[in-house]
């Protein structure tokens, strides 16, 4: 009985790191190598928000109120567009949406890794 036991907890010891590795490859699912390695972004992971939007929405007005008065402030605007220029596929994807550049307030990374882009 004891060489039984003995053997079957060598046989689990032995097969529990396999089991481990092979679950943690999963956790990229639908993230490609390129993604992963040139930290690129889709447009579909990005998001245009238009401030008028949260306004006009109940739950979203503190939001949109705190976006209105960052949009009067040059130096947020300055800081949104130099996060712009420091990311030009997110430019190039904003463009492509018919996105004034311009316009853009205030620019949040998503816990997917997309990107949430606020805009006059």
């Amino acid at each position: 009985m004891k060489k039984t036991v003995t053997i079957a907890l060598a046989s689990l010891l032995a097969v529990s790191p396999v089991a481990g590795i092979a679950y943690a490859q999963d956790t990229t699912t639908g993230v490609t190598a390129d993604t992963m390695a040139t930290g690129s972004i889709t447009a579909d992971q990005v998001n245009v928000v238009t401030i008028a939007s949260l306004e006009a929405d109940e739950s979203g007005r503190s939001e949109g109120e705190r976006l209105s008065l960052k949009a009067k402030d040059p130096a947020a605007l300055e800081q949104a567009q130099a996060e712009l220029q420091s990311d030009p596929a997110l430019a190039q994807i904003l463009a492509s949406k018919n996105v004034q550049l311009t316009n853009v307030v205030e620019i949040k990374t998503a816990a997917d890794g997309g990107k949430v882009v606020y805009v006059k």
